[in-house]
This record gives C-alpha cells, structure tokens and sequence, in this order.
C-alpha cells in the first residue's frame, strides 16, 4: 500500500500513513513504548493509539488516529484545555503503582504537548509520539502540557487568557499547588533551555540539531520571561 509521510508530531523519526495504521522507525526506547500502549489498552485507556506489532520492514505499526494537531488557542474548542488536564491525569492514574512506573509516581508521557495530541473538531482526543514516556513525575508531566498548552510568548495570545487556559487545564487534571505547578513550569522551561544550549557548545552535533536547539532556546526564553512577568496573574488565576 502506499506510504504517506506525516508531520505535525515533534519527533525526527521517519512516521508515515499506511493505510488505517501507522509505521514509524523504531528507537532506543520503542519496546517500552509498546509495553505502556499494551497497557494502556488493557486498561481501556482510551487517548493513545494501539500498539499492532513490527512490519516486514521493522517498524512499529500502531493504530492511525485521524484529526489535526494544533498551534494556536484559536484551533482550540471550549473545553480543550480541561479535557487536556483529564487525558494526562487518566493516564498517570492508569499506570500509577504499576512495574512500568518502575519506582517513579507514574509512567509520564514525557512530551504532552499540543503537537503531540490529536484534535477533532477543535477538541483532544489523544495523545501520540509515545516514545517519550518513561517512568516519571506526575507534576513533572503536567507542568510541561501546562507550558507547551498555555504559555505563549507569541501569537498575540492575551495574557489573560493564557492564565484562564491554564487554571482550566489545572482543573481538568485535579487539584494541584498553584506556586508549586507555577514553579514547575519555571523549571522545564529551564531544562529545556540547558539542554538546547549545551547541544549548542558541542561542536559534534549535527546542523539540524543545532538548528532545532537554537529555536528551542529562543522558544524556552522567551515564555519562561513571560511566566516570570506574569507570575502573579498566573496564580491568581490558579487559586
């Protein structure tokens, strides 16, 4: 059957349609991944692809989620952010004490942003790109589909409505500190600045990498300035 190459996810894998499925090049952690989707499955969780097996050509085969990935709160319906907030929340209880989680609270989806989710009719209805999970902090996680979700430094987003953004995801997810998701954002916001600029200073790293860390660094910059402005809107908010 033919392939058609798909884009919109977050990752450089090769990732191409085929059919009702889709196939992707596996990678160092592809066996966990499958492992939490088995899982997933088991437990009827219902935001993830499933997990079919390998391809004569050795690729993970899962199933294709029709929908569209979103950038910008305008391809977002009412209700999105809360339903974000229950999907990563449903899943860090579905795998919360298993042995997947290791010693960690949960298995974190490691990179939940709206890249990785897919929309239908401005609504998510899951998340994809799974071989970012690893056991994990719950806080951790949220506060990353906090940032990517709701902070903004571009786009003309309102402030406003980025912090209402957020206490609806907050919500959605279940009650959580305000000064302590606040500071977790702050925090990955950070990492993500250190590790994009370190790849930066290591002159073997390849010019697409480079290139990616240099956005990553002006991106993480920049709403990590507007979280720290806006700090106290973002509580207000929050409480």
């Amino acid at each position: 059957m033919e392939e058609e190459p798909l884009t919109g996810g977050n990752d450089t894998e090769e990732v191409v349609r085929v059919g009702d499925t889709v196939r992707r090049s596996r990678g160092p952690r592809a066996d966990f991944a499958a492992e939490v989707l088995r899982h997933l499955e088991a437990v009827g969780y219902p935001h993830a692809p499933r997990y079919l097996g390998t391809d004569d050509a050795g690729r993970d085969v899962l199933t294709y989620l029709p929908g569209r990935t979103t950038d910008h709160p305008s391809q977002r319906a009412a209700g999105a952010y809360a339903l974000a907030g229950t999907m990563l929340r449903r899943l860090h209880d579905a795998t919360a004490g298993h042995p997947l989680a290791g010693g960690a609270e949960c298995v974190a989806h490691g990179d939940p942003g709206p890249f990785n989710a897919i929309f239908r009719d401005g609504l998510p209805v899951a998340f994809i790109d799974w071989t970012t999970c690893a056991p994990g902090s719950r806080l951790d996680d949220l506060a990353y589909l906090a940032w990517t979700w709701c902070v903004q430094a571009v786009g003309n987003v309102p402030v406003a409505d980025q912090a209402a953004h957020l206490a609806e995801l907050r919500d959605g997810y279940g009650e959580v500190e305000p000064e302590a998701l606040v500071a977790a954002v702050v925090d990955r916001q950070t990492r993500v600045v250190e590790r994009a600029t370190a790849t930066l200073a290591d002159p073997a790293s390849p010019a697409a990498r480079r290139a990616h860390a240099r956005n990553a660094v002006a991106w993480a910059t920049a709403d990590r300035e507007l979280v720290r402005e806006h700090r106290a809107l973002l509580l207000s908010a929050l409480r």
